[in-house]
């Protein structure tokens, strides 16, 4: 279906055309194969003293849609007259302008009469039913010359690429966007660059635009923004969103360092504001085809009500309630832009070769602590200079290399004192890792078993990797080496995967794996293939996957881990029934498992909607119980979580309890259980099963937010309960919010008060943290970061005091830092580092 122009009703109920001379009135505008209707100020034609001649009829059998004159010319002369089933059940209407004055008065009220109780019918459909989606398309137009970036000019060729005014939605409450925030979109092509222009109306709404260095503080400002799919299938999504200030964000599904050169500007009115972006085609991954298809879609942030829009709808898309937003997957629901059709002897730019070399000197008495795999700090060779390169093999296949990679400066302060009943998930930073991480680690099961974990290697030495896509295909394979300082172990390692999926996904497969070679722990094989699916229609999802571990790592030789489900996914709620099976001994050495030696059900169900008191209103549900080999309950939970956003600000974000059971073994020193007890674990107790102990997990968490998605955002967390052999009380509170346009101050507060069952004995454990930030310049920015953990409590593993600061200013081919000690360090580290790199040819992250 492709999507038309709107028609112009007036409040007089005449349909307008053929604009020429033009006064204002009010109007309402319908949008052909659709239920949605947009209530604006728009141009009206003087022709409207014209005659109306009105025929109504009712045939069942009705299949065709006369298209009106569109209101404007410019899109008039894009679209394709096309059956279309008229939106508002069997009935036709057939106008035709001619002398209003002489009209009969019946006609008249015979018209008004007709028009205002479709209005009224089409008023009572849901919110959404009109909403773009992806069975729509818009014609790709092509710029007569390169545009600039002036707000206020170009006025001839934007217009010729603008699109249909459509209804937006707010993503959270699934509802129309009110009329005050109504868009105007604009968007073309070239050769070499992409041009989009998005005019929007924020009236009786501040407009939030605090920052001014680019990718700092992304959410907390207002910002738009385009989403692009090049691929089609989800592979390549990239966003690019500005402020109102003109401060520039971007995202990459393939890379999460992804920042390129692009160019933007913003201008703000009264009560409205328009940004205008250049995106240059050499900064994405696009196919070398001449004539292409994307998938495209607009977004919007208003942060003084902490509200999100989409252009293009779709009831799975994800809502921002949890994790980040905006979401690479909600790319299947974007219509289609196309075709862009580019010229013979200039054919889309493949992304150029990037080397980026990096030299450094540091100072200080702890300048040679860098970070181990295991969070601690310990002596390491200071390096001076490495090298990374990302050289393109095809437009969408990129080699990928390092040389002495710096680990000197850890950029995220992952430090907590909350309590975990399993390991903590970190994130990967390191830019050879995180450049195509998602065409490694691909597994789409829904399992928590992660074939290969970066975060688990420590300081290499070199890495080389190829990543990319092609066609329906998404391949990655690395391999790196280096020296584990804690262990003495040397390793040489390689890490693979690959992923085929239908644009839809209504059919994937993938495979992924890991060839470890250790001097200390030994050889370490580890592959997995799944398959899955879901039905567009009905909602109905499937996966299913195996993993073989084989070699000297695994003690009896081989083991396995299996994962299957299935899953209903509707708009208002998710229905999941799932299946686990892990051998006693399945524990990848590059890997991530919550347990081993577990097989057994699982299962959650997630309910969500909107009132007219709340914003969103969800309920999720969750449940599973696992046996060991032993025939024990290795683990059990059961987890109910209450979420709430109200209109003005206040929200709860999983109140709820967690219940949940663990079982714990005795480790032993020698082979077959023999030699003394030297711990516990959870594991897996095979094959001794000796010293059994079943630990209960009962918390009772309310975490409440306020003003989330703003500039101001205040989050605060009660929860208490059973935990392990403690009863544990925890507090939680956390804010932020801008100092005029330059600070930014964030301040966060953590307790943890515990009492041993057994002894009765108390211990306490406190976290204190203020980060101060300052925007010096577009491209430059200065942040002081202290923390102070103290007490006996045991969940944090380093304590003491740590000030960190860092200095990062962007030029046009490199990047400066200056940094004392490093966020991470449980206690200030006595350094100071000075880096440059120095980047050739390509962009940060392309």
């Amino acid at each position: 279906m492709e999507r038309r122009s709107p028609f112009l009703a007036t409040h007089d109920g005449v349909f307008a055309a053929g604009l020429t001379r033009v006064k204002t009135s009010y109007a309402f505008l319908f949008y052909p194969g659709s239920d949605a209707i947009a209530r604006e100020s728009v141009p009206i034609s003087e022709e409207l003293q014209g005659l109306c001649r009105v025929w109504l009829a009712r045939d069942p059998a009705w299949s065709e849609y006369e298209s009106f004159l569109p209101v404007r010319r410019s899109v008039a002369e894009q679209s394709r007259r096309k059956s279309l089933r008229p939106p508002l059940g069997k009935v036709r209407i057939k106008a035709s302008l001619r002398h209003w004055p002489h009209m009969a008065p019946t006609c008249r009220m015979l018209l008004r009469s007709t028009l205002t109780a479709l209005l009224l019918f089409a008023s009572l459909l849901g919110h959404a039913q009109g909403a773009i989606g992806s069975k729509d398309r818009f014609p790709a137009v092509r710029a007569k010359a390169p545009l600039t970036l002036h707000v206020r000019g170009n006025a001839a060729l934007w217009r010729a690429g603008q699109l249909p005014v459509a209804a937006w939605t707010d993503i959270v409450t699934r509802r129309a966007a009110p009329a005050r925030f109504a868009e105007r979109t604009s968007i073309l092509y070239d050769d070499r660059n992409l041009y989009v222009r998005l005019h929007v109306d924020q009236r009786n709404t501040p407009i939030t635009a605090n920052a001014r260095t680019n990718d700092v503080g992304f959410g907390s400002d207002d910002f738009v923004g385009i989403g692009i799919d090049p691929s089609r299938d989800g592979s390549r999504v990239y966003y690019f969103e500005v402020t109102p200030a003109g401060v520039r964000y971007q995202q990459a599904s393939e890379n999460a360092r992804y920042r390129p050169h692009w160019r933007a500007v913003a201008r703000i009115g009264n009560g409205q504001w328009t940004a205008i972006a250049i995106i240059p085609l050499a900064a994405l991954s696009l196919s070398p085809k001449k004539v292409q298809s994307w998938r495209f879609n607009f977004i919007r942030s208003v942060a003084a009500s902490s509200s999100r829009y989409t252009w293009a709808f779709n009831g799975l898309m994800n809502d921002g309630q949890f994790g980040p937003w905006p979401d690479f997957t909600d790319a299947r629901f974007w219509p289609s832009w196309g075709p862009l059709v580019f010229a013979r002897s200039q054919r889309v730019a493949r992304p150029k070769p990037r080397v980026d070399i990096y030299t450094l000197e540091s100072f200080g008495r702890d300048r040679s602590q860098f970070e181990q795999a295991d969070g601690s700090f310990a002596p390491e060779g200071v390096r001076t200079a490495g090298i990374d390169v990302s050289i393109p093999v095809t437009s969408t296949l990129n080699f990928v290399g390092t040389l002495a990679p710096d680990f000197s400066n850890v950029e995220v302060d992952q430090q907590t004192i909350a309590p975990q009943e399993f390991r903590r998930n970190l994130q990967e930073y390191r830019p050879f890792f995180s450049q195509g991480a998602s065409f490694i680690n691909n597994d789409a099961g829904g399992s928590s078993i992660q074939t290969f974990y970066s975060p688990n290697i420590g300081a290499f030495d070199r890495g080389a990797k190829l990543e990319g896509t092609f066609g329906l295909q998404q391949v990655g394979i690395l391999t790196f080496r280096g020296f584990d300082r804690l262990t003495g172990d040397t390793f040489d390692d390689m890490a693979f995967g690959y992923k085929h999926a239908l644009p839809d996904r209504s059919f994937l497969y993938w495979a992924n794996g890991v060839l470890a070679h250790h001097s200390i722990a030994g050889s370490d094989t580890t592959v997995q293939i799944g398959t899955g699916g879901r039905n567009i229609k009905n909602g109905f999802v499937w996966a299913v996957d195996d993993s073989v571990e084989r070699g000297s790592w695994v003690p009896n030789g081989i083991a396995h881990a299996g994962n299957a489900f299935l899953d209903v996914h509707r708009p208002n709620y998710e229905v999941n029934l799932g299946y686990q099976a892990i051998s006693p001994t399945y524990n990848p050495i590059d890997g991530f498992l919550n347990d081993a030696d577990v097989h057994g059900f699982n299962a959650f169900t997630f309910l969500s909607g909107t009132t007219k008191q709340l914003r969103h209103v969800g309920l999720f549900l969750n449940a599973d119980r696992y046996f060991d080999s032993s025939g024990a309950v290795h683990q059990a939970d059961f987890g109910l979580g209450l979420n709430l956003t109200t209109k003005f600000g206040l929200s709860l974000d999983g109140a709820g309890p967690n219940v949940g059971e663990l079982r714990e073994y005795d480790l032993f020193a020698g082979r077959n259980c023999s030699g003394a007890i030297i711990g516990t674990t959870t594991l897996s107790g095979f094959p001794c099963y000796r010293g059994d102990v079943t630990e209960q997990f009962n918390v009772m968490a309310i975490p409440v937010g306020y003003l989330d998605g703003t500039s101001t955002p205040t989050d605060g967390t009660i929860s208490w309960g059973v935990f392990g052999t403690n009863y544990l009380h925890q507090y939680s509170l956390i804010s932020s919010r801008p100092l005029g346009h330059v600070l930014t101050i964030a301040v966060e507060y953590d307790g943890t008060f515990e009492r041993d069952i057994i002894r009765g004995t108390p211990n306490s454990q406190w976290l204190r943290r203020v980060t101060l930030g300052a925007n010096l310049t577009r491209h430059s920015n200065v942040t002081v970061s202290l923390r102070s953990i103290n007490g006996l409590g045991g969940f944090a593993t380093q304590t003491g005091t740590n000030l960190a600061l860092a200095y990062h200013r962007a030029f046009a081919h490199g990047d400066l830092y200056l940094n004392y000690g490093t966020p991470a360090a449980g206690s200030t580290l006595h350094r100071i580092i000075v880096k440059y790199v120095f980047r050739v040819s390509g962009e940060a992250g392309t």
